[in-house]
């Protein structure tokens, strides 16, 4: 029996269950899962059994589902492709497993190179959200399977299993902060330091930072807060002019910033973009995230640099409380405006597709398991526009339409037809030289969308359209 065997059992128990909340035993099997050095985030339970680990988070609540499971292949490894078949081959024998994301590929600190997809996996009528994982380093290759009720509990976890992926293989110190240079003046900004953070004013800047380094819980946030400025010109082109000295300076960074924005309460704005996959330009090191937060009101600003290695669960509150309780002294009460009609105004799609087959358990092919789905908006300079949904299946076609008038109401792009009104949030629009332009919404309409401060660009929070 392989250590695949074990994805057989533990899955299609999960499936069949009619309350699928707890990972059954696993089933013998020789293996070495010591050779992949995952550790558990913290607060999560962690068993290894019979050559296969086994993770589950510790607050999960009664009747969810979210299991994670690692186990290593027992033959040398090929190529990182070769892996991932490997692990789509064996999700297809525990039910239908349908991607719904591309397989993005990336390499955790500690240099495995590993590729992951997202979609849907069924069996008997039932089924659950599914991430498939192939890691590989040198000879060694492994699988990583995590099932969830939904998309919200596939969220809701995502931070810290991303950040046990990334950290896989590394040394486990906290390297230094690196330096920043720091502008001229005082640092004027009026804001509550959070529980257990740590503030240091110094000459141009102050560092606030959270640190914690023992063998389990191993993190360091910190945010360097500069002088405010007047403020000339838009939010935007200020953040871009300050991604420049910050984040490109410093960092090879892949990341075109669009900003992303957020109204905070008393007119406040939040500017901010971030890049999880930075690279320090001289000691090599990737931080779990770089970001840049402008908070500006009337005619004034504060930019915010922040350097965040490790995740733990108070991070994105922290930084939640710390943003929207942040004020600056002397500003005016002129209200800035967050986008424009001229800015969102255009032809957006926006969509996925899946090319999968059904399989038997011995691997055989039984049909188009295939899937797309798209939306468009079309929104003209006339004040006109049209939406329209598109779902497509090997055997169904679902194509839904609607038009009229469109406007922008601050942070809400507000269609109006015979229907009645919808409202989607606004949270970004910007322009990549090489990409082309974006605009991002929420992903559902008449439903208040946030973005995460801390990874404003993971999964599951916007629809991210593109202009044809």
């Amino acid at each position: 029996m392989n250590t695949l065997s074990v994805a057989l059992g533990l899955f299609s128990a999960l499936l069949s269950s009619p309350m699928p909340h707890a990972a059954p035993t696993t089933r013998a099997v020789k293996a070495d899962i010591s050779q992949i050095p995952l550790k558990a985030p913290t607060g999560w339970k962690s068993k290894t059994d019979q050559g296969a680990t086994v993770m589950t988070p510790g607050d999960l609540g009664e009747g969810k589902v979210y299991t994670v499971l690692v186990t290593p292949l027992q033959t040398k490894a090929g190529t990182l492709d070769e892996v991932y078949r490997i692990a789509v081959k064996t999700m297809g024998e525990v039910g239908t497993f349908t991607e719904a994301t591309k397989p993005q590929a990336a390499q955790s600190d500690g240099g495995w190179d590993y590729t992951v997809s997202i979609g849907v996996v069924e069996k008997d009528g039932k089924g659950l959200m599914a991430q498939v994982m192939a890691l590989k380093k040198g000879d060694v290759g492994g699988i990583v399977i995590v099932i969830a009720d939904g998309i919200e509990t596939l969220e809701k976890y995502s931070d810290p299993f991303t950040h046990m992926i990334r950290s896989l293989g590394g040394s486990g110190k906290l390297p230094p902060t690196p330096e920043i240079t720091r502008p001229a003046g005082t640092v004027d900004l009026q804001y509550t330091v959070p529980q257990g953070w740590v503030e240091s004013r110094k000459s141009g800047a102050t560092v606030i930072e959270a640190a914690h380094d023992d063998l389990y819980t191993k993190y360091r946030w910190t945010l360097v807060v500069m002088p405010s400025q007047t403020l000339t010109g838009s939010v935007r082109d200020n953040f871009r002019e300050y991604w420049k000295t910050t984040v490109t300076a410093n960092y090879d960074s892949a990341v075109v910033p669009m900003p992303l924005m957020a109204r905070l309460s008393d007119g406040y704005v939040c500017a901010f973009d971030a890049d999880g996959s930075a690279k320090h330009k001289i000691s090599g090191i990737r931080p779990r995230t770089v970001s840049l937060y402008l908070i500006a009101h009337g005619n004034r600003f504060v930019p915010i640099f922040a350097i965040l290695y490790g995740y733990e669960k108070p991070l994105e509150e922290d930084l939640d409380r710390f943003i929207k309780t942040a004020r600056i002294p002397g500003s005016s009460n002129t209200k800035i405006p967050l986008f424009s009609s001229k800015e969102v105004t255009g032809d957006w799609s926006e969509g996925s597709a899946s090319i999968a087959n059904y399989v038997t358990a011995s691997g055989n092919y039984a049909g188009d398991a295939s899937i797309y789905t798209g939306s468009g908006f079309q929104l003209r300079p006339d004040g006109t526009y049209n939406h329209v949904l598109v779902a497509i299946t090997h055997n169904t076609r679902i194509k839904e339409r609607d038009a009229g008038k469109w406007s922008i109401e601050d942070d809400e792009l507000v269609l109006h037809q015979s229907k009645g009104m919808t409202r989607y949030s606004l949270l970004g629009c910007g322009v990549d030289p090489k990409a082309g332009r974006f605009l991002v919404l929420g992903t559902y309409s008449d439903l208040k969308a946030k973005l995460s401060f801390s990874n404003p660009r993971g999964p599951f929070q916007a629809s991210w359209y593109k202009a044809q």
